[in-house]
């Protein structure tokens, strides 16, 4: 699973939600004032107050970088929130709308902004009841992505809640480790390498120290995030510095496992194949970027050669551009999404993963789901599987440059596509639920995005292409649905009305879980129950579909390795060769694949003596093409 979207695709699913702020004015009734100083923010849209860009913590630059955050600094006067800071470093993206330039963002970028229902300072200090809060985490594979980028302005005024957004550190610098930047006077925070996860920590923090200011319960805390950003509500899930500081969590298409510390602070092997990048690596990309060392063999001599000090000196000098170029071209192969560290500090020292078993860990109640079709949004953008040519016409005018024409083997298609999505929701729902069951924690739900109603461009069926694809959920969490683009683009023909329904049933069922900690009917207890994770022969998870299709219900269908193993075995829309390839491209780096020993018992030993040079030069074609882009 490629988790670095080709971001020079104009029409992407997330690229749906960008919205465009004008006319922003001062709002007097929105003067807060909160343990850092006044902050007065603006009237958002559908009847709210909004505030952007207050900071959290100190500014993680110079000595900060690669440090633990720490508390922001007061101001004088009243802080002016109406505008939205600059995103963390990354590189340039039309998400961002900053497509120009090789680089965007700041180091200097630990803001979150506030929206909340229109309440008048009296209407606060009489209101006896504060309001749940949500904590939004955005995606990006932990590389790239912005809080501006969405608006729960919708979610907020409908349901009554407060929701932030946040920023949070990324790439290198959000997730790095390396022996040098260990001394004798470094927390153990500052050596996890979890820079990224203790930012939202961080901002965790602020929300439990002044969000009662804007109307909301720090004593009612939800984390809800998507992809990198489900993988960070579930790295806060499996971190016991975070015990207390909320009492919720949403996991929407979250990765669940762990990146390696050993292969982190290691160099790669001669093979090149490494669970994590190292840090070691990137630091001879630097010696190189630097014109220290001609060549990579020469950096690492002299590197071998160099004291820890001198290491990390180079380290903290180089601009934030070196540090991620290098990192992006240190990667091992098929490195796929950053992930967190199981330091034991920051993070359970079984990763993600011991969340699920450890009993003696603080748990809150969990959500976790995926999309029906999470792989199809990264198999439309492979040149192996579906021909693209030049737009023309209005796709043109809306800045579209190139448009899927067709799927070269719709079967082929549709069989790895399956495949890929279903290991992803076996790894990140089903056997975390499952495990959460048997370890005694009740409040387990689960939920699969069904809804695909979408349009056909260019005579192909965007339905097949993508489906259910991976982001989709989050316009119907939000509620963006009135955009141009998405009225007439995204929508197929009378799915409209039905998709704006699943939208509201979405948003009821994720504010009932914030108010109470279990999704039940939904605010207004209309709606098909939502019931916890059956260990026994039951009901498993929600499906969120349309009412044009099998609309909301219950299923009782679990998906394990080995269900999903057999299902590969026996699937005649694929050859034997093709049954190995497929299996071989999902274990091989992306963390949702099977043991070494599992796919080489794979069908009688089937697949383990063959030649996946063709697949392996495949796969990584497609993430050359796309990281290439994204940096």
């Amino acid at each position: 699973m490629n988790m670095n979207m080709n971001m020079k695709i104009k029409i992407s699913i997330i690229s749906l939600l960008i919205i465009v702020g004008c006319g922003q004015t001062i709002d007097q009734d929105s003067l807060r004032n909160t343990q850092e100083g006044l902050v007065i923010g603006m009237e958002g849209e559908n009847n709210t107050f909004a505030w952007k860009g207050i900071p959290f913590a100190k500014p993680p630059i110079g000595e900060l970088r690669w440090k633990a955050p720490q508390d922001a600094s007061a101001w004088n006067g009243t802080l002016e929130a109406i505008e939205f800071k600059s995103a963390c470093f990354q590189g340039s993206s039309m998400i961002q709308g900053d497509s120009e330039g090789k680089w965007s963002g700041n180091e200097d970028c630990l803001y979150l902004n506030v929206w909340t229902p229109q309440l008048t300072e009296d209407q606060l200090e009489n209101n006896q009841e504060k309001l749940p809060v949500m904590m939004w985490i955005h995606g990006g594979g932990n590389t790239t992505g912005s809080a501006h980028v969405y608006d729960p302005s919708l979610l907020v005024s409908k349901h009554n809640v407060v929701v932030v957004t946040i920023h949070y550190r990324m790439g290198p610098l959000g997730w790095f480790r390396h022996p040098a930047l260990q001394t004798p006077d470094s927390s153990r925070a500052d050596i996890s390498g979890n820079y990224g996860t203790l930012d939202t920590i961080k901002a965790l923090e602020w929300i439990n120290k002044n969000i009662k200011y804007f109307g909301g319960d720090p004593g009612n805390v939800t984390v809800f995030g998507e992809s990198a950003g489900g993988h960070n509500a579930a790295a806060i899930f499996a971190s016991p510095l975070a015990e207390g500081l909320y009492h919720k969590v949403i996991v929407q298409s979250g990765i669940m496992s762990s990146s390696s510390i050993e292969a982190a602070e290691s160099y790669l092997p001669e093979s090149g194949i490494a669970p994590s990048r190292s840090g070691l690596e990137a630091f001879n990309h630097i010696l190189v970027a630097n014109k220290s060392a001609a060549n990579l063999i020469e950096a690492k001599k002299i590197q071998d050669e160099m004291t820890l000090e001198e290491i990390r000196t180079i380290l903290y000098e180089q601009s934030p551009d070196v540090l991620l170029q290098s990192s992006f071209d240190a990667r091992p192969k098929r490195g796929g999404m950053t992930r967190v560290f199981p330091d034991g500090h920051v993070i359970l020292k079984g990763g993600i993963e011991e969340a699920f078993n450890n009993s003696s860990l603080r748990r809150v109640p969990i959500i976790s789901g995926t999309n029906k079709d999470e792989n199809k949004f990264f198999n439309a953008l492979n040149r192996n599987f579906v021909k693209w040519g030049p737009a023309t016409g209005l796709y043109k005018t809306v800045g579209v440059d190139e448009m899927p024409l067709e799927i070269i083997d719709p079967e082929y298609y549709d069989a790895i596509s399956f495949y890929g999505s279903s290991f992803w929701k076996q790894r990140a729902v089903d056997t975390p639920a499952r495990k959460l069951i048997q370890s005694g924690h009740t409040d387990t739900y689960a939920y699969r995005f069904d809804w695909d109603e979408l349009s056909t461009i260019n005579d192909i069926d965007l339905s097949k292409l993508i489906g259910a694809a991976h982001a989709l959920e989050i316009l119907f969490v939000f509620g963006t649905f009135d955009s141009f683009i998405v009225k007439n683009f995204l929508f197929g023909d009378d799915a409209y009305p039905a998709g704006k329904k699943l939208s509201e049933q979405i948003q009821s069922y994720w504010a009932e879980f914030a108010y109470t900690g279990n999704p039940g009917r939904g605010r207004e207890g209309n709606l098909p129950l939502w019931t916890s994770w059956s260990n026994q022969e039951g009901d498993k998870y929600l499906v969120l579909d349309s009412e044009n299709d099998k609309g909301v219900f219950m299923s009782d269908i679990e998906y394990t390795q080995d269900y999903l193993l057999n299902r590969i075995a026996s699937d005649s829309r694929l050859n034997n060769k093709e049954k190995c390839e497929t299996l071989f491209g999902l274990s091989y780096g992306d963390g949702n694949g099977v043991s070494l020993e599992k796919f080489n018992g794979f069908m009688n030993g089937e697949c383990a003596d063959r030649d996946y040079s063709e697949i392996l030069d495949m796969i990584e074609s497609d993430d050359d093409d796309s990281d290439s882009q994204d940096n």
